[in-house]
């Protein structure tokens, strides 16, 4: 059964990845939405200003980041070329090297143009696609998905909650129809509030690095804003992502001295580490509770499954797995899942309180 899941996600995953970005978009726009309805707007409008500002944002994030990542990929080669000076008795070295090389290739290919030329065969026709035809298609592929998102999206804001009733509604027992209904309210509130918390303190950590790398000079300091932002959602592996990049443009500022090179990738660990023992602990509880492990684990296989999307995907949805769990009262999981085996469910809280 586990094989048949995991080849049915990757199989599928052309049409189960956009539906996962639509159903987390949802849940973290769920709650703002929520509250412009509490002061009069309706559904439907209020649906679109969210999804109208999501788009915003994210039309903004690639404006500010294309114009920098191209001014610094035209002047990054030369840079590092003049980090890489070669003496004299290194480039004679590699000019033998390339002569011998050469020799060699030419002796293969006499050779092989004589076992060619002794036999006849048919003419092989191999089809080759520039890297601007390949761009255009990953374009292309993009922004078909972005519009599929956007609008599938728009639908669970507006009438999810009629098909989260008619699910309600196929249930027999008053007991199932309670815990559905507990379900998708917790996935509402919990996971909705959760993913918004994190977008809201990944982007400010990327505001205030952002300025200190703009006070100190460093180049593009703003697309910061929207990197730091995306890959902190990867626990681990998207913070040592940021620290290298932020090390290799500052190796490529010419002559700088170690501790100037070193300044921007250290001083983000540092801010980095404040707010994942601060700020994280104070917003975050559904994480917390979750075993580092199974986080790193889950990080790994929906990278290995879906992609870097997949990878940034993997925490919301371990958090979405653990309220099911919690809620439906999948007692085994929630005890794999959480750092103590001792910890009572929120669901059992719940439960005790009504």
């Amino acid at each position: 059964m586990l094989v048949v899941i995991v080849a049915t996600l990757y199989l599928a995953r052309g049409f189960l990845l956009p539906v996962t970005v639509s159903l987390m978009l949802a849940l973290t726009l769920s709650p703002p939405v929520s509250r412009l309805m509490k002061i009069g707007i309706p559904k439907v409008l209020s649906s679109l200003i969210m999804l109208l500002l999501s788009c915003s944002l994210l039309l903004g994030a690639v404006w500010l980041m294309l114009p920098a990542i191209g001014g610094w990929l035209t002047t990054a080669p030369e840079k590092i070329e003049s980090l890489m000076h070669l003496d004299q008795e290194m480039v004679g070295t590699l000019q033998q090297v390339k002569d011998s090389v050469e020799k060699t290739s030419e002796k293969v290919s006499e050779a092989v143009e004589d076992v060619i030329s002794s036999e006849q065969q048919a003419p092989v026709m191999v089809e080759q696609r520039t890297w601007p035809d390949t761009l255009l298609t990953n374009i292309q592929q993009g922004a078909g998905s972005t519009l599929l998102i956007l609008v599938l999206t728009l639908f669970l804001l507006t009438n999810g909650g009629d098909l989260v009733m008619n699910m309600v509604k196929l249930a027999k027992e008053r007991q199932q129809r309670r815990r559905i209904i507990r379900l998708f309210s917790r996935l509402r509130t919990e996971t909705g509030y959760y993913l918004g918390a994190v977008m809201l303190i990944n982007l400010t950590l990327g505001a205030i690095s952002s300025v200190l790398l703009w006070l100190i000079d460093f180049p593009m300091p703003w697309i910061w804003i929207v990197l730091i932002a995306v890959l902190r959602l990867i626990p681990y592996v998207g913070m040592s992502i940021v620290s290298a990049l932020l090390l290799l443009i500052s190796v490529t500022q010419g002559d700088q001295q170690l501790w100037q090179i070193l300044m921007a990738p250290v001083g983000f660990l540092v801010l980095s580490t404040l707010f994942g023992f601060i700020v994280d602990p104070v917003v975050h509880g559904i994480r917390l509770r979750i075993n580092p492990i199974v986080v790193f684990v889950a990080v790994i296989f929906w990278g290995w499954l879906w992609g870097p999307i997949g990878a940034i995907l993997g925490v919301p949805l371990l958090t979405v797995i653990f309220v099911v769990a919690d809620t439906l009262g999948w007692k085994q999981i929630s005890q794999i899942m959480t750092t103590r085996l001792g910890t009572v469910s929120a669901s059992e809280n719940s439960d005790g309180r009504q």
